[in-house]
């Protein structure tokens, strides 16, 4: 996701005073001095329809929560600066520059290292937290920072390098991707298309359309499978799957180095390190189970 064609102007312009203040958070992965100056700029954007949600940052978190009969974006950024002393972190914090603007129904949220001087672009963060009306879309990408979206319906694309990415009772469509980090899902609905490197994928009580691909980490999975092709893919973990017993399904699961095995009175195929089996055929949805060094495991859901 890039922001596009924005008017650089400081934030100061639209949001409302900074706050200063010794921090107990890390910076992520920020190095510099042992102080730590912190400011916080908050704005609100009004809105009809369904807003369009851009947000940019690295070295912290962005969160996104809709609320029910809200009709603004609110947004509040914490601005995490460090220094040999605390004046110097202080000052640190101030130099930040960050934009909080709105066209339209797009709301742009943005912190660039480039637009900031040398000696800052080390030691310095933003967070963003962020509350939206319950219909929303949302791309957000930050990195050394986690990105969690909750209580929304929309299309979300969420993305973060070295930093989990957790989604809650969202509708809609979802793509996840994140190196160096654990991708959740839990009580969605809709499409899911969910990547990571190195980290697991877990998703609870999914009703969904399915892609998720991790090279080392366990996926999990217990909910509906509804779309027709499927696919849960790892390198280096176990697959657990978990679906109601009259559910229809069919299941193609290989492995290299591991078992497989299933409770469920599948008809087929299963045999080996390749199975091709039915769960209640005739069968619409198909989901494809793939690890080189890991078990396959199907089982009722509770």
């Amino acid at each position: 996701m890039r922001v596009k064609n924005w008017i650089r102007l400081s934030v100061a312009v639209v949001a409302g005073a900074g706050l200063f203040g010794l921090a107990a958070c890390d910076l992520g992965g920020v190095v510099g001095g042992r102080f730590e100056g912190m400011r916080t700029e908050t704005a609100a954007f009004p809105t009809s329809g369904i807003p369009m949600l851009e947000v940019e940052s690295s070295n912290g978190a962005v969160t996104v929560r809709g609320v029910p009969g809200q009709t603004d974006v609110r947004v509040t950024a914490t601005l995490r600066s460090r220094g040999g002393s605390q004046s110097e972190a202080n000052d640190h914090a101030t130099a930040l520059t960050i934009h909080m603007e709105q066209q339209g129904g797009r709301v742009m949220l943005a912190y660039r290292e480039t637009e900031q001087t040398s000696d800052l672009r080390r030691y310095s963060g933003v967070a963003f937290d962020v509350t939206t009306p319950g219909m929303a879309d949302v791309n957000a990408q930050t990195s050394n920072g986690a990105v969690s979206v909750s209580a929304l319906q929309g299309r979300f694309d969420l993305r973060t390098s070295n930093g989990v990415i957790d989604t809650a009772d969202v509708v809609g469509e979802l793509t996840a991707n994140t190196s160096n980090g654990r991708i959740s899902v839990e009580r969605c609905q809709g499409v899911l298309d969910l990547t990571t490197s190195n980290g697991e994928i877990s998703m609870v009580d999914v009703s969904a359309a399915l892609a998720a691909t991790t090279s080392n980490g366990r996926i999990g999975f217990s909910g509906t499978i509804i779309g027709d092709t499927n696919s849960l893919v790892t390198s280096n973990g176990r697959i657990e799957v978990a679906v109601a017993a009259t559910a229809s399904v069919e299941f193609r699961a290989t492995t290299t180095s591991g078992s497989i095995s299933s409770t469920l009175p599948l008809v087929g195929d299963t045999q080996g390190k390749e199975w091709l089996a039915a769960l209640n055929p005739p069968t619409r949805a198909q989901v494809s189970l793939e690890t080189s060094n890991g078990g396959i495991d199907i089982t009722a859901r509770p």
